[in-house]
């Protein structure tokens, strides 16, 4: 019987339920007007943290700290470059360590009834303990806002996200995200998500998960 055991007891799960958040500040260094002689952030300095729980329990599974820039080039395209420190534990008493540089580059355009975005970013994990990889992740975002007479009150999205490791040689991750955007003050919004991430790098394994990310834009 204790033979039986001990191999159940070291089988990695093959699923997990996870708390994410994502707090970001964003600090305006420049500012343009565009044709409308409406004014926008051209240049933001981005500070954000992010903490997710999981191991299917309220435990620190994925810790991260990171900054960068915002720099929109027009009105439908904005390059984002940041780095983040990150310590993960996805797998019980299994820690992960890396550092991350990540560029991307984000189009979008939003009518009067809806919006689409699609972000594409490159990051290079510099990993201890293991081999360093570059990634492409594609996210494409479609939202529509809810208006009340003339006021929008919250904007229900839609968002899918594969990941292609140029390591593994192969689209080792898809993320599926649903929820709703709220504008909370005249500085902060709030995006409350679930998510659905499955993960194909030598065994399948699957994450859902709830989230609330918030944004503050301090000037």
């Amino acid at each position: 019987m204790l033979a039986a055991c001990a191999p159940a007891q070291s089988t990695e799960p093959d699923s997990d339920f996870q708390i994410w958040n994502e707090t970001t500040f964003s600090f305006p260094v420049l500012k343009s007007k565009d044709k409308k002689d409406k004014e926008f952030d051209r240049l933001s300095l981005l500070v954000f943290g992010v903490l997710r729980l999981g191991q299917n329990r309220l435990y620190p599974a994925d810790v991260r700290i990171g900054a960068g820039f915002d720099y929109k080039i027009n009105r439908f395209v904005s390059f984002t470059p940041t780095y983040l420190y990150r310590r993960g534990e996805a797998i019980r008493n299994q820690k992960e360590y890396e550092h991350r540089i990540r560029f991307d580059v984000t189009v979008g355009y939003k009518w009067k009834h809806f919006s689409i975005k699609d972000r594409n970013r490159v990051e290079y994990r510099a990993r201890n303990s293991r081999n360093n990889s570059v990634r492409y992740r594609n996210k494409f975002t479609f939202a529509f806002p809810v208006n009340v007479n003339g006021e929008e009150i919250f904007s229900p999205f839609v968002s899918e996200e594969p990941y292609y490791d140029f390591e593994a040689k192969s689209w080792t991750t898809n993320e599926i995200t649903a929820g709703i955007t709220r504008k909370l003050s005249k500085i902060a919004t709030a995006d409350i998500f679930y998510v659905r991430r499955d993960i194909r790098n030598g065994q399948i394994r699957f994450f859902n998960g709830v989230g609330v990310n918030l944004k503050f834009r301090i000037d």
